[in-house]
C-alpha cells in the first residue's frame, strides 16, 4: 500500500475537471497527473516484487569478491533490462485515499482531496537506483471552485503532497470458552463457542444431592 506520510515533492503535470453522475445528481470531479522521482526502494510499497523486476545489482554478477565488498548487498542500482520500452504500465489502484496539497503559509490553507482513487501508475527505472513514478489522483468529493482554481494555477510546478489511506477496522475477536467461563480449564485445543453452546451452558440443569438419578 502506497502512502506518503511526510510532505513529498512531486510535479503536478496536469489538472483536468469533469462532471460525474451520482444518481440523478451531477457533481464536479478532478483528475491530477503527478510525477514522483524517488529511490527504487519505494516501489515495493506499490507492488512487492516491482523493485526486483526492474532493478538488479550488476556488481554481484562480476566474479570478483572485491566488487561485492564495495557495493552493499541490499543496493540495486542497475536497470535490469536497459533496452525495454519504458514506462511500465502497472495495473494497480487504491481507493479512498486522502491527499493533502500544501498551499499557502501553513497547513491550515492546504487543499484536501477526500475519497481519492490513486491509479494509472507508470514506472520508469533510472540507472543509479532511482525511479520516476507517474500516477493519477482522482476525486469527486466536495470539489469546488477554490480547489479547481488553486490546483489549476499549480500546473507544471513542483508541489508538496501527503497521501494517506484510511485505517481498516479489525474484525472483533470470536468468543471462546475462556471468555464465557473464565474459571474453567480450557479444552485442548480451545474451541470457539457457537451461540448454541453459550445458551446450553447458561441453562444446563445442575445436579443437587443426587437429584435426577434413577432409584
Amino acid at each position: 500500500m502506497l502512502e506518503l506520510l511526510e510532505p513529498t515533492t512531486v510535479k503536478l503535470s496536469n489538472v483536468q475537471t469533469r462532471v460525474e453522475k451520482h444518481g440523478d445528481e451531477e457533481v464536479m470531479a478532478i483528475d491530477l497527473a503527478v510525477a514522483w522521482n524517488t529511490n527504487n526502494r519505494s516501489l515495493t510499497a506499490i507492488q512487492k516484487q516491482l523493485r526486483n523486476a526492474l532493478f538488479c545489482n550488476l556488481a554481484q554478477e562480476i566474479d570478483s569478491p572485491q566488487a561485492e565488498m564495495d557495493l552493499p548487498v541490499d543496493e540495486m542500482p542497475n536497470v535490469r533490462v536497459p533496452g525495454m520500452d519504458y514506462p511500465v504500465k502497472l495495473d494497480f489502484q487504491q481507493i479512498g485515499a486522502r491527499v493533502e496539497v500544501a498551499y499557502g503559509i501553513d497547513e491550515t490553507t492546504a487543499i484536501v482531496l477526500q475519497l481519492c482513487k490513486v491509479h494509472k501508475f507508470r514506472i520508469t527505472p533510472i540507472e543509479g537506483g532511482s525511479a520516476e513514478v507517474k500516477f493519477a489522483i482522482s476525486s469527486a468529493s466536495e470539489i469546488d471552485d477554490h480547489i479547481i482554481g488553486t490546483l489549476s494555477v499549480l500546473q507544471q510546478r513542483d508541489i508538496s503532497i501527503q497521501l494517506t489511506m484510511p485505517e481498516v477496522e479489525q474484525p472483533e475477536k470470536k468468543l471462546t470458552e475462556q471468555d464465557v467461563f473464565p474459571g474453567a480449564p480450557p479444552s485442548e485445543p480451545e474451541k470457539q463457542l457457537t451461540p448454541e453452546d453459550v445458551f446450553l451452558g447458561a441453562h444446563a440443569p445442575k445436579d443437587t444431592d443426587g437429584a435426577g438419578e434413577e432409584a
